[in-house]
């Protein structure tokens, strides 16, 4: 499977839907064990099966590495993993028995909706970045080379398109595109005041200092020199002080009223918190902005019609598993 459910938070608007939500509601008779190996049968079905090896990787990944079968927390890896691998398995099964494939163009064309979605993202939460760069952060922060996604997008497109099929016409109307965003608008489409500042920190017994610095800015010095020179917070100070853009709630109470009560320009403190003294500069102020609809109708769309298919697809796949007897070993059924 790959880094399949590692790289889910990736590309999760695209692929949510892959992600079986039902659990199993058939008892049925075990299948044989193949002996204690990855290779062991957990589950079968006709066309496909879940060994024991695709069960302890997606463990692993979601946190449920390495239980035993006398673990409290077992019965609960069962019911959350189960599911899961059953499904993908059995639309793996129905691409293969219907051709449905992934050529060199698919990858590219969803590797290019990747960028799109990430760089979406990014820019709805404040970050001025280009989808590329974005893209590129995303993989970084996943711990995951474009090859492997790559691979990954190749492995799983055949399932997207099985769910694509049986989920037909799952796009969502204007009404409800519209509904949506005015729902969510406050919550995910708009970025709050924000204030960009820079500082100088002083230790707590430093607070003539503190104020020393304060009259050489008053005086005409530059703050990103005092601040390299003078800043006890080591992660500001190499970059003069800047402490870069935050909105309200992100801060301790004492610097916030600051940050968020002084003009553009100006330069204020001592301020006393429990980390010191800080003298701080609010160098920008940005009002709140909601994103129009016409700029997130895309990403809204597509989160819809997601969800759309994936309520066509459990329902699809309840039926196939009724239809192909999905068997499981003793231990390893979800609805048990």
């Amino acid at each position: 499977m790959g880094k399949l459910f590692v790289n889910r938070m990736l590309y999760a608007a695209l692929f949510a839907a892959m992600v079986v939500l039902v659990a199993m509601g058939c008892d049925a008779a075990e299948p044989q064990a193949n002996g204690e190996s990855q290779a062991r049968k957990l589950a079968t079905f006709e066309g496909g099966d879940v060994t024991q090896g695709e069960f302890d990787e997606l463990a692993e990944q979601s946190g449920f590495g390495g239980l035993s079968k006398d673990d409290p927390q077992f019965d609960a890896a069962v019911q959350q993993i189960m599911p899961q691998l059953v499904g993908i398995e059995i639309a793996k099964a129905y691409a293969s028995e219907h051709d449905i494939t992934a050529s060199d163009k698919d990858v590219d064309q969803e590797i290019e909706k990747i960028k799109e979605q990430v760089g979406d993202q990014a820019r709805s939460s404040g970050q001025d970045m280009s989808n590329q760069e974005a893209y590129e952060q995303a993989l970084k922060q996943n711990d995951i080379t474009e090859e492997e996604l790559r691979e990954d997008v190749r492995e799983n497109l055949p399932i997207q398109k099985v769910q694509e099929k049986v989920a037909d016409n799952a796009e969502p109307t204007d009404e409800e595109i519209e509904k949506y965003y005015e729902q969510n608008k406050a919550a995910q489409f708009t970025t709050p005041e924000q204030s960009c500042v820079r500082h100088i920190l002083f230790n707590k017994d430093q607070k003539q200092k503190a104020e020393d610095v304060k009259q050489q800015l008053e005086d005409g010095a530059g703050f990103a020199k005092l601040a390299k020179k003078y800043s006890q917070d080591p992660g500001s100070a190499e970059k003069g002080g800047d402490l870069g853009c935050f909105g309200k709630g992100e801060t301790v109470p004492e610097f916030e009223e600051a940050a968020f009560g002084t003009k553009v320009g100006e330069t204020v403190g001592p301020i006393k918190t429990e980390f010191g003294y800080h003298v701080l500069e609010v160098t920008d102020t940005r009002p709140e902005k909601s994103r129009p609809l016409s700029e997130v109708e895309t990403e809204i769309r597509s989160q819809l019609a997601a969800e759309k298919e994936s309520v066509a697809f459990s329902k699809w796949l309840d039926e196939q598993k009724k239809q192909r007897d999905v068997e499981y070993l003793k231990g390893y059924d979800p609805s048990a």
